[in-house]
């Protein structure tokens, strides 16, 4: 009994502990990242100031500056292997001139990259996950990319894993677990299926997750 009493008193201080932390509040630089490498990532954009020109978010793309939220490059990018080389070397032809940082250690830009990602990830969810992304696809289509451009074969099946999920779900949770079946958007110790949804939800074309979405529910 007394074992019982003081777990749930240790219960009650953890939540009252948790109810009085303060909020996040954001700062020229958007909002504090939820690790150490993603906030030293952080620290690199606001310094160089990314936020200027794309945004805290990545929404900005003022004065011609790129649209990171959806350029292709970035999607394909592995670990800074095609962001850095830019960042080094700046865009000085662009109406923007994005500036170098040729100093930048290697450190630096894999933290910068996995900030980048973090930020598209989140972005390109609130998207996908928007109103009028819940249209009818094409099944058809979304078989073709379930087998081919997505690999999604490679780690399920429909007689498999997948089996009844469309019955299990409404569209739109349906929708949440194709583009996000982890806790959060961090991929830092995450498994690699969880890593794979993550590098998908960056590349997903126009009507892709719709497609898939009918290719399921068909299939149920």
């Amino acid at each position: 009994m007394i074992i019982r009493w003081i777990t749930f008193v240790s219960l009650l201080v953890t939540v009252a502990a948790v109810a009085q932390t303060p909020a996040a509040k954001p700062d020229a630089g958007g909002y504090p990242a939820p690790t150490a490498k993603l906030e030293r990532g952080r620290t690199v954009y606001v310094i160089s100031s990314c936020h200027f020109c794309h945004g805290v978010d990545l929404t900005g793309a003022a004065m011609g500056a790129a649209d990171l939220m959806h350029l292709p490059l970035v999607g394909r990018d592995e670990d800074g292997n095609l962001i850095g080389p830019i960042v080094r070397a700046g865009l000085p032809n662009l109406q923007t001139a994005m500036p170098q940082y040729p100093d930048y250690t290697a450190e630096q830009i894999s933290d910068l990259a996995a900030y980048v990602h973090y930020l598209r990830q989140e972005g390109r969810y609130r998207e996908l996950t928007a109103p009028g992304e819940a249209s009818a696809g094409d099944a058809k289509a979304g078989a073709v990319y379930f087998s081919g451009a997505g690999k999604c074969g490679s780690c399920h099946s429909l007689s498999g894993d997948l089996a009844g999920g469309a019955t299990k779900y409404k569209a739109e949770i349906l929708r949440q677990r194709l583009l996000r079946p982890g806790p959060d958007f961090v991929s830092e110790g995450a498994s690699p299926g969880i890593v794979a949804h993550l590098k998908l939800l960056e590349r997903y074309g126009d009507g892709d997750v719709r497609n898939l979405l009918a290719y399921l529910q068909a299939a149920k």
